[in-house]
Order: C-alpha cells, then structure tokens, then sequence
C-alpha cells in the first residue's frame, strides 16, 4: 500500500496530528510512502481538484464517476492500493490528487467530517471510486453509512502517539488552568465567567489573549505547555462552534494530548468517548460555579490524581495511533 504524504499551502498546528498518524502509518513495513513534489506535477493536481470541485459546485453528484468500478491486480495476487490522510474535507482533498485518479484502491481517513461536508465527501467517494474511508467522528460515520455510495464507512476515532509528548510531576506543573483555541475554538462563554477570578487569586491562566495568536507557536512549546499545567479546558465542537459542527460531538486529539500530559481535563466528554473509555474521563464543567470549582480542584488537586493516572495508562494502552492504523490495516491489508 502506497500512503499518500503531499503538504498543500501554509502549516497549520492540525498537520502535526496528521504526521503523528502517518508515522504510525509508515512504521508498518508493508506501507511505502509517496509524495509529489514536482512543482508540475502539484500544478496537475490541483487542476484535477478544482476541476472535480467546479463540477461538484456545478450539481455534478454521486451518479457521475471519473473512475470505473474496476480493480486491476498486481502479481501477486492483490490489489495495488493509495491511502491519504486528511484533515477536513474542504482543499485538504487536493492532496488524494493525481492518484485518486488511478483504478487502484483507493482509502482515506477523514478528520472533522462536519455536516455541511457530508454531500460533498458522498460526491468525492462516488466520483473517484473510493473503496474505504475511515471517519474520525461515529456519528459522521453513521449518516454517512446511510448514503447509497458504494464505498465503505467505518468509524475509527482519533488516536496519539505518546512518544511524542511529556509530562511533568504534578508539583511542578507551574500553569494552573490551560484554554488552548482562539475564536471558534475556545469556550468563550466559559472562558469570561473565569478569566476575572483566577486573575483575583493569582492563578496561572493561559489562554488566548490576542485574537488570531496562538499560544504556543512552536511544536516543542505546545509539548512542554501541555506537560506544565495542571488542568486542561476540553469541550467538543458543539459548545464552542455549533453553526459548523451542528450536533456532531467528537473526541478530538487534544483530549489524548491532555491525557498523555498528565493534565486534569475539566469539560465535557463526548458520548463516544465515554464509550470508548468504559468511564468518564472528565471533570464535567460546572457552570452554577466554574470559577469556583476550578479553585476547589486546585486546592484539593492530589484527589484527582487516580483520574489523571488512569486516563494516561488507558490511553496509551488503547488509544494510539499504531492501534488505530491496526484496526484500519485489517481491512484494508489482510
């Protein structure tokens, strides 16, 4: 199998998610990874994309294929495969191009399948004759089931490669509360029921305080930020951006990379999470009181520790990226 690896426009802190999946992906010797760095050939793939994507816009939808049902073999027996991981499913698609055009297999996993997305991805399967594509979100994945595409959805949620972060002892975490996001990505709601009081009590607060500016602009600074506090803000995408999200609730990473932190994640747990647990790994947000129940886990912070503990030893021992590239390799592999 062939993994897909092109980088299209700016970097963005998501791509190193999609990296750590694809290390994950490319420890498996039977994955071979290609990239098209040929500035030509990139000019080729996004003309394929955009041409796709006007004709999308122009009503073209599942009963229009550019690719036939066909499968050619290889010599030994199987079928010759692309695999692309991608963040989203706006641009982020241009990077299954010029391959998807192949009557090879064809996979993908599929970040942030948010409703308004549905159509289109519906379109893109159909169109490209895509084989498999795996859904970070269950719930996408189940609306998506119901369409009358003849590729095959399947949930897998979100993983993390723990070996790429850290943590410290508790009492050397020196930032009390850490809010990462910044407009559709914060709480905000939250954020300015508790930004006044912990100021008041001198508690270390990090969070946005420029709009558009993130707070950790370098890899390593987001690492060792997560490993220094002591509580982590978690909430899905319903309670910060709902106009995108609609009612879609997800775990997303940033749950596994506070676990694998060691951080306290005070929030809101999506429905799938808590059954992807068995628990509930969250402190539920309290919002008759929130700055006053962040003040009463800081004074009394050693009585959560068994939670944080078992949050780090379940998601190392069963939420990693290397598992869920398992579970995708045996359908797609063997």
């Amino acid at each position: 199998m062939k993994l897909i690896v092109n980088q299209w426009g700016r970097y963005h802190v998501s791509q190193d998610v999609v990296a750590e999946f694809e290390r994950a992906i490319l420890s498996d010797h039977r994955v071979h990874e290609i990239s098209q760095t040929n500035p030509a050939a990139k000019l080729l793939a996004s003309s394929v994309y955009y041409t796709w994507r006007a004709l999308y816009e122009a009503g073209y939808r599942s009963s229009h294929k550019a690719v036939p049902d066909v499968r050619r073999e290889t010599s030994d027996g199987h079928n010759e495969g692309y695999f692309v991981v991608l963040m989203g499913f706006g641009q982020a698609a241009r990077k299954a191009m010029p391959y998807f055009m192949s009557v090879a297999r064809k996979s993908m996993y599929v970040f942030d399948a948010w409703p308004q997305t549905h159509d289109k991805i519906k379109a893109f399967v159909n169109y490209w004759a895509v084989d498999h594509a795996f859904i970070s979100s269950s719930q996408a994945t189940e609306r998506l089931s119901k369409s009358d595409s003849r590729c095959n959805f399947h949930w897998i949620p979100e993983g993390i490669d723990p070996g790429q972060y850290r943590w410290y002892p508790y009492e050397k975490k020196d930032i009390d509360v850490l809010h990462l996001g910044t407009g559709h990505r914060r709480y905000n709601a939250y954020h300015e029921r508790i930004v006044e009081p912990l100021r008041i009590n001198n508690r270390v607060y990090t969070c946005c305080k420029v709009e558009g500016q993130i707070i950790f602009p370098t890899r390593e600074e987001f690492i060792d930020g997560l490993a220094r506090s002591k509580i982590s803000i978690c909430v899905p995408a319903t309670m910060t951006s709902p106009e995108r999200s609609g009612d879609i609730e997800t775990m997303t990473a940033r749950y596994l990379q506070s676990m694998v932190s060691k951080c306290l994640i005070v929030g809101h747990a999506p429905e799938e999470m808590t059954r992807l647990f068995g628990y509930d790994p969250v402190v539920e947000i309290d919002m008759a009181d929130p700055a006053g129940q962040l003040e009463d886990i800081l004074d009394n912070y050693a009585d959560h520790a068994p939670l944080v503990e078992r949050n780090y030893e379940t998601v190392v021992r069963e939420h990693t990226w290397k598992q869920r590239w398992n579970e995708i390799a045996r359908v797609l592999l063997e």
